[in-house]
């Protein structure tokens, strides 16, 4: 079924306002039919719960689903025509801004830079850069085998496994969704068309190397993945 409408999901800590004015973002930038889905979230739910909650309660078969964190800046505008182009004339059931064709064994996505993906622009809040990696194509989706959490388009009914509630909290659910789709056949793209904007420059810490852990544990008959054309 042709795709004509994105349901916009994000989890927030934040406040009303704050929450309100990402939701205006959306509205203002995403320029096809649309719905913004917020789930105020202080902890008490991982990811994974909170995602398949939003698929279980807000999933159409018209609909691609966007699970996105809420410190973004989209920085394209009508992006989601360009989504929607992207999903209704391809393959692809997963679309992200930066992803891998290759998992390293200890689970680590960016173990490899050269087998890299996307363009995402981050700031500090003083300074603002760029990460790219590989020269961006115009109108591409490059087949990888995992995307970034910060931006994942999702056509819910075209995947093999929802997001996986073995992981707790807010790391690692982004491979551990990936990750078994693409082994259960389903195809995973990054696009350079949509730039964004992250505030924030991602860090580790205990939870992180606790879920990488286990998604080692989890994998370790798979890991390392390389992406097969």
């Amino acid at each position: 079924m042709k795709k004509d409408n994105i349901i916009v999901v994000f989890s927030s800590h934040l406040s009303d306002e704050a929450n309100d004015k990402f939701i205006k973002h959306i509205h203002d930038t995403i320029g096809v039919k649309h719905t913004v889905v917020c789930y105020p979230n202080f902890n008490q739910f991982s990811l994974p719960q909170i995602y398949n909650q939003a698929i279980k309660e807000h999933n159409n078969e018209s609909a691609i689903m966007v699970f996105c964190h809420n410190d973004i800046t989209i920085r394209t505008r009508t992006w989601g025509r360009l989504l929607l182009h992207k999903f209704n004339s391809s393959d692809f059931s997963i679309i992200g801004v930066a992803g891998t064709t290759y998992l390293a064994e200890n689970g680590v996505w960016w173990n490899d830079r050269s087998k890299m993906y996307g363009v995402v622009e981050h700031t500090d809040g003083y300074k603002t850069w760029v990460s790219e990696y590989a020269v961006p194509r115009p109108g591409y989706t490059k087949p990888v085998i995992l995307v970034d959490g910060l931006f994942i388009a999702v056509d819910c009914n075209n995947i093999e496994h929802q997001w996986d509630e073995e992981f707790k909290g807010f790391h690692f659910y982004d491979l551990s969704f990936c990750v078994p789709n693409y082994l259960d056949g389903c195809n995973i793209g990054v696009t350079t068309d949509i730039r964004i904007l992250h505030q924030s420059i991602g860090m580790v810490n205990e939870q992180w190397d606790n879920n990488r852990k286990q998604f080692v544990e989890k994998y370790n008959m798979e890991l390392p993945i390389v992406y097969e054309e």
